[in-house]
């Protein structure tokens, strides 16, 4: 029951906080200069097209209204209709979230299933060649920018050596499989279309890379430091001094007690991925929802921006209860009460 309660008031505190959310994009959206109306119409429409698109789109009213009017459609479960693709934002985000989850997702599983090991093996064979390995791979992923590494792996990957494609979610010579998840990885798996499997597949390599390269490099430094410190305690000492084997004190003892701090990174580092799709599917032409953010914030399509908002935070406050939860599954001395 404690497990329960907790849970049931994180989600309520979680509305507050989706709230203020909704509240601060908002407003600042529609402070900032600039007239998505005149955008639409562009800059030779006479000022009466300009105005007509601005009663059509209701921005004539003032702004307490129109966000009273936004919250009664959110209640409704309507997001509103996008000013530049004149569709619903539902809609719209629902075709464009699965390539997104799926990118953010594998590159998450990189994060985890190398960043960790690698940290326990520099910890481990530490001042040795693992150990520098790993170090440079660490300062690497910190010091090198997004954008560079991306347009770095596609010209060697790509340009040069013709191995992997440079961009798009499957191939253009390949059917999608037939739409169930909007994973096409996925999708491929249960419709058992395998030639959509490999050319998925070969269009996630490179995007995942570059997106999962910098929260690896930090993951292993993080838990490369925890190891070091948890290693040099007394207990492990004693452990290993009364014969446990020492595979066993490391991944018990050690890593248990070291992947708390590196959960909690872990949560931070979903939201880190989700911001870094903006660079990453911008330079692998991937259609997912980074790239109708960027749309949107060009043409200050308002709807848009504001349902994408609510549709991370969502997303960013589900992922910290979850590391909240992993917390007791980890330590046993945490209390829900």
């Amino acid at each position: 029951m404690g497990l329960i309660n907790f849970v049931i008031r994180r989600l309520v505190f979680q509305i507050f906080v989706l709230f203020g959310v909704l509240v601060i994009t908002f407003f600042i959206s529609h402070v900032v200069p600039g007239d998505p109306a005149l955008l639409l119409a562009g800059p030779r429409a006479s000022p009466e097209i300009v105005a007509k698109l601005r009663r059509d789109l209701g921005l004539d009213q003032p702004l307490h209204k129109q966000f009273v009017l936004y919250l009664s459609s959110l209640a409704k479960g309507d997001l509103g209709t996008s000013v530049l693709t004149r569709r619903p934002v539902t809609r719209d985000i629902a075709e464009r979230f699965p390539a997104t989850f799926e990118l953010v997702t594998f590159a998450m599983l990189i994060v985890v299933l190398v960043g960790i090991p690698l940290g326990v093996a520099s910890a481990v064979y530490k001042e040795r060649w693992v150990d520098h390995l790993c170090r440079v791979v660490g300062i690497a992923g910190a010091s090198t920018p997004i954008f560079w590494l991306g347009l770095f792996i596609i010209f060697l990957f790509y340009t040069r050596l013709g191995w992997l494609p440079s961009g798009g979610r499957i191939g253009t010579e390949v059917e999608p499989p037939i739409k169930i998840t909007g994973l096409y990885i996925v999708d491929s798996i249960i419709t058992g279309n395998w030639g959509a499997l490999k050319s998925s597949i070969e269009h996630l390599v490179l995007p995942v890379f570059v997106l999962s390269f910098a929260s690896m490099a930090s993951i292993l430094r993080l838990v490369r430091a925890c190891m070091l410190e948890i290693l040099g305690q007394d207990y492990i000492r004693s452990a290993l001094a009364k014969g446990l084997p020492e595979r066993r004190v490391i991944f018990v003892h050690g890593l248990r007690n070291a992947l708390l701090p590196a959960v909690t990174i872990l949560g931070v580092t979903y939201g880190e991925l989700l911001q870094g799709a903006v660079v990453t599917e911008t330079i692998f032409a991937w259609p997912g929802m980074a790239r109708y953010a960027v749309s949107s914030m060009t043409y200050l399509d308002y709807p848009a921006i504001m349902g994408l908002t609510l549709v991370s935070a969502v997303i960013y406050t589900l992922i910290n209860l979850l590391v909240d939860i992993l917390y007791g599954v980890i330590d046993p001395r945490v209390r829900y009460d």
